[in-house]
């Protein structure tokens, strides 16, 4: 299946899910292929680092985030120019901060945001058609 999207930002949970997943996933491919180009804020990667770091340890979180970053597979973007667009976003919707950065970005690109998986507090917001840009879940896609 190929993606609904052309270029889209990642949440830690995908880039998270991509790094676990290695160059055999069809995700990876995408990217590969210029199918899918991914965006990430600085946020999403720290996310992923940590997350990384308490279920593989520190070095191997390490060498995957810096592997990752060297291969400029994936543009990265400061929370500077986004900073007022995430802190209303929190101010307004009980979401996760780092979910708040993600869809702050892809609302300011006007393009769609990936998730790994529906949370909970993702629910009501989305119900109730809170944010200006489409949302998909890595869950609910082959990629």
């Amino acid at each position: 299946m190929s993606a609904p999207f052309k270029e889209v930002v990642f949440d830690a949970g995908v880039i998270i899910d991509l790094l676990l997943s290695g160059e055999d996933s069809r995700l990876f491919k995408n990217i590969l292929s210029n199918n899918i180009i991914p965006n990430a804020t600085t946020l999403a990667i720290i996310e992923a680092e940590y997350i990384l770091c308490r279920k593989l340890g520190k070095n191997i979180a390490f060498k995957k985030i810096n592997n990752l970053l060297e291969s400029n597979y994936i543009d990265i973007f400061p929370l500077e120019n986004i900073r007022r667009e995430i802190s209303i976003l929190k101010c307004n919707v009980p979401i996760a901060l780092p979910d708040c950065a993600t869809i702050a970005l892809a609302t300011k690109f006007k393009i769609p945001a990936l998730f790994a998986k529906k949370e909970r507090e993702m629910e009501k917001p989305l119900e109730n058609n809170v944010f200006k840009i489409k949302i998909y879940f890595l869950e609910n896609l082959n990629l």
